[in-house]
């Protein structure tokens, strides 16, 4: 019974062995930056803005004709009447002019987007030289002076 285990004891040591990760540094020779351009949208927008509306005259021509009409009607004696007639059409032609008059309103429209091409960095090219041999890698950060590299030994043939 207990040799299956020495057998199974060394099979675990070796594997935890070969397992060990191992770290150096290597000269970094050469750092390039690496760009992309890229396509940056903006969200369309919507845009309000007081604007200015035009003046109606048909609500002063008819408030005047419906003031002087009831001022016609109020007055008693001919000169009264005529008296009413213009005080009526005055009164009434003011009332419609304000009503008619309508000053500012909201306007509001959307814009689109705006679309611009922007140069961002993506990552590093990076040249470095470990035990006398020239290897290439892309990296996210710079990486310095000194790149730390594993080291892993495994057997050729098996």
């Amino acid at each position: 019974m207990k040799t299956w285990i020495i057998p199974l004891s060394m099979l675990v040591l070796s594997a935890n062995v070969q397992a060990a990760e191992r770290y150096a540094y290597a000269k970094v020779k050469q750092v390039t930056p690496i760009y992309e351009t890229v396509l940056v949208s903006s969200a369309p927008e919507r845009v309000c803005y007081p604007t200015r509306q035009r003046h109606d005259a048909t609500p002063t021509v008819v408030g005047a004709i419906i003031g002087g009409a009831v001022g016609h009607a109020l007055g008693h004696s001919s000169s009264n009447k005529k008296v009413g007639m213009v005080a009526g059409a005055a009164l009434g032609g003011a009332i419609g002019h304000d009503v008619g008059r309508n000053g500012y309103r909201e306007v509001c429209e959307m814009r689109p987007g705006t679309q611009r091409r922007i140069r961002e960095l993506t990552g590093y090219d990076v040249t470095y030289k470990y035990k006398g041999e020239l290897y290439h890698t892309v990296t996210q950060r710079h990486p310095g002076k000194r790149l730390k590299v594993k080291i892993n030994v495994r057997p050729a043939f098996y």
